[in-house]
């Protein structure tokens, strides 16, 4: 009995000596530390670790803490330097390996991280996280162990692309995990060479390799135009005389390995096509607006032309090619706190899909350009950037091709004018500031949930112009202000008048469709079938359905609202019920305009 009271006192106050070691160490900078990443709060921890080495700068695990510390918080440069310092202090230490290992596979350099753990696992061969450290980077190596067969057999450019990855790995780019692979002579996409988990940097360009505007701004043609004095009628110009200028240089430029994978022209840009697509597009809005591009570059051209005789040894059509590759590929970042255009070697070759897996931005910290997971990729998956919501005239007339399944962004343009014959003509063309025309490109929607850039492209705005419109008597007192009338923010007015509007929205919709020469039905058994010359002819006939649709759209809208604008409250209210519950556009027409109207009828 007395052995075993004195083996529990020596228990106890064994436990209460550590205790109190352990609340003078949590009074210390490195206590304090490991209580702020306990909580992650990484930020405090990395300056209550910065502190503990001021201290004591001789104590490895303090670098070692403050390498995982920073791998938490991304910097893995950072974390990379600690790591070295912690083997420098103590060679035999494997934590220190560890930390290198995991910052060098952070950074893309798998091979060296590989090393890195090796070498931690000969100092420690039972360590549990250098096991499974190494086990996961074998198995991601194994992986990207692809055969060449595999990922360069079907590769037209396999030269020109073979030289440009190697100019930007000797520049310090990095991108093991992804490979190019063609579809066919036109069409390429870039894929994983292995399984990816989600938040892992997939591609790393540094600042020298990103072709930005104030690079292009600094050259010697972009001095020439500033010293002109010609001011450029679009940003995108100043990359695009810069590749023109680097492309004559020719092996002279740093950025001939990037320019010669561009596309040596743009036959899927509706903008050059010839009458063999033009004619599958006749009554689409994408043809005008193809030549309002073309007339545009031409104005730019002869506008740098006159202003800097040093350009004009360059052709027009060699300006359409520069513009047509920055415009299908830029990229918008905030670099050092300055917003700026860019264009980034890799990362332009990714297609387009609205639910990508990358998040992308410049790094302050590691300076550069890095591409982000936001999910997990399949090994073999093609990776998507997504170049926003868009209509698909927009996605056809800038970047050459259209998507499916893009009913709710598709638009349609209404040409509406004030009738001579309105009773109110005078006074409506006063506040119409005598422009008795309008044109508005629209989606198939009420609701303000629009990917749109203009106020003329905005639904609302649309009814609003009609309203205005049909407005009788006393309802332009109704719509009018101190400031006259705000044409775009007309509200439905009466029952009267929303009938009048929506009848004369679906006379126009009716007008922009004959001016089509095949109906919505065979441009859908065309797609359907998805037998077409090739994807340009497919493009077109994908635009103008996109087109078709949306005036249905308009059209049906009418043939359904109007009869319900007709009713009494009490016929109404049970399916305003229904409408209010399912959230459809139709739904959302009855709910904000048909219902208040009826309810409050007189």
């Amino acid at each position: 009995m007395a052995k075993k009271r004195d083996k529990r006192r020596k228990q106890k106050a064994a436990a209460a000596k550590e205790k109190a070691k352990q609340a003078v160490a949590s009074d210390t900078a490195a206590g304090k530390a490991r209580s702020a990443v306990f909580r992650k709060d990484y930020d405090s921890a990395i300056k209550l670790w910065n502190q503990a080495i001021e201290e004591d700068q001789k104590n490895e695990k303090l670098y070692a803490n403050r390498a995982a510390t920073h791998i938490e918080l991304s910097n893995f440069e950072e974390a990379l330097e600690d790591a070295e310092t912690c083997i420098k202090l103590k060679p035999e230490w494997h934590r220190g390996y560890y930390r290198k290992g995991v910052a060098l596979e952070k950074l893309l350099q798998y091979q060296e991280a590989r090393v890195a753990l090796k070498e931690g696992e000969k100092q420690a061969p039972e360590d549990a996280s250098i096991k499974k450290a190494l086990t996961e980077l074998e198995s991601v190596l194994n992986e990207l162990a692809i055969s060449l067969e595999e990922t360069t057999a079907d590769n037209p450019d396999n030269d020109r692309f073979t030289k440009m990855l190697k100019w930007m790995k000797d520049g310090g780019c990095k991108f093991p995990k992804l490979y190019l692979k063609y579809y066919s002579e036109d069409y390429r996409g870039v894929h994983s060479l292995c399984k990816i988990p989600s938040n892992d940097c997939v591609l790393y360009v540094p600042l020298k390799y990103l072709m930005t505007n104030e690079v292009a701004m600094e050259s010697e043609i972009g001095k020439a135009i500033q010293k002109s004095g010609y001011e450029m009628r679009s940003e995108h110009s100043w990359l695009a005389v810069y590749l023109i200028q680097e492309k004559h240089k020719a092996a002279k430029s740093f950025w001939k390995p990037y320019i010669d994978i561009l596309p040596d022209k743009y036959g899927n840009m509706p903008m050059l096509f010839g009458d063999v697509y033009k004619q599958h597009l006749e009554g689409s809005y994408a043809l005008t607006m193809a030549d309002n591009r073309m007339n545009s570059l031409r104005a730019e051209y002869e506008g740098i032309c006159a202003a800097c005789p040093a350009f004009r040894k360059y052709m027009f059509l060699e300006f359409v090619w520069g513009r047509l590759a920055v415009i299908t590929r830029i990229f918008g970042l905030n670099i050092h706190g300055k917003k700026t255009s860019a264009l980034v070697p890799y990362a332009d070759m990714l297609n387009h899909i609205t639910d990508k897996q990358t998040d992308w931005q410049y790094d302050d910290k590691r300076k550069g350009y890095t591409m982000i997971t936001n999910r997990a990729v399949a090994r073999g998956e093609q990776i998507f950037d997504s170049y926003g919501r868009k209509c698909n005239g927009r996605y056809f007339v800038n970047y050459g091709f259209t998507i499916d399944n893009n009913f709710i962004d598709n638009d349609a343009v209404f040409k509406v004018r004030l009738p001579p014959s309105d009773p109110h003509y005078g006074m409506k063309l006063k506040y119409l500031h005598g422009q008795p025309m309008r044109e508005f490109q629209v989606p198939p929607t009420y609701s303000e949930d629009v990917s749109v850039l203009s106020e003329n492209m905005k639904p609302r705005n649309m009814f609003s112009f009609f309203r205005f419109l049909h407005a009788r008597d006393k309802e332009l007192f109704m719509v009018s202000s101190v400031d006259g009338y705000q044409i775009k923010d007309i509200n439905p007015i009466s029952i009267r008048n929303e009938i009048e509007v929506l009848k004369h929205i679906q006379v126009v919709a009716r007008e922009s469709l004959k001016k089509f020469p095949s109906d919505m039905k065979l441009d859908h058994q065309l797609l359907k079938v998805n037998k077409f010359m090739d994807m340009n002819h497919r493009n077109c006939v994908m635009m103008r359905c996109g087109e078709k649709e949306t005036l249905h759209w308009y059209m049906d809208l009418a043939d359904k609202a109007v009869p319900l604008l007709k009713m009494k409250w009490k016929d109404l209210k049970r399916l305003a019920a229904k409408c209010h519950q399912i959230p459809t556009r139709f739904n959302y027409y009855v709910t904000e305009v048909v219902v208040p109207l009826v309810k409050n009828q007189k």
